[in-house]
């Protein structure tokens, strides 16, 4: 009884907190979630976190049960068995519905991981950039005006708008072969 009294309020507690959240972020949130979700059902073929999500469902379902053909055979004694049945329905959850549940979460942490740290390489080029000289920039700057026309006038997405966006930057924030042989002869003389 206490421990459902804690569960009971941790609940609480927790609804309170979602309540108190921005509902747009919320929704965002969950819309980049169900969307790894979808990816990693109707995809083809599975991505990593698909194929290791797979491994642990799979490895969760034959640890903590069987299938009831494998039960059965077992209590008949054709079998070694010793792990208990559960429903066919909870088995079909263990062995379908988690592994792509943890999937898509893997999926999306992933996602979510990678795109913090595009952002943090992207502000690190941006001031790698306002440091070199005022052609490379105005190029920098220049470029980023045809981007975001062609973002403006549908022919790219934000997703491919910021990926060129990272690629852009990185590849001027890079010191080119001329300013290495300035450096080298600077040193040198």
């Amino acid at each position: 009884m206490v421990m459902m009294d804690r569960f009971i309020d941790s609940l609480i507690a927790l609804l309170l907190q979602l309540k108190q959240l921005d509902r747009t972020k919320i929704v965002n949130e969950v819309k980049q979630l169900s969307h790894a979700l979808v990816m990693q059902v109707f995809n083809q073929i599975p991505g990593v976190s698909g194929v290791a999500a797979l491994m642990i469902g799979g490895w969760v379902a034959s640890t903590f049960t069987t299938s009831p053909w494998k039960a059965m055979l077992a209590r008949w004694g054709l079998v070694k068995g010793g792990t208990p049945l559960v429903s066919g329905q909870m088995y079909q959850f263990l062995s379908v519905v988690l592994p792509i549940i943890v999937a898509a979460l893997t999926a999306y942490l992933v996602q979510k991981s990678l795109k913090t740290v595009r952002e943090r390489q992207m502000e690190r080029n941006i001031v790698r950039i306002s440091h070199q000289g005022k052609d490379v920039q105005a190029l920098v700057e220049e470029k980023l005006a045809i981007l975001e026309k062609a973002k403006e006038a549908g022919l790219i997405s934000s997703a491919e708008y910021l990926t060129k966006k990272a690629n852009l930057y990185a590849t001027y924030s890079q010191i080119l072969p001329t300013q290495i042989k300035e450096l080298l002869l600077s040193k040198i003389t």
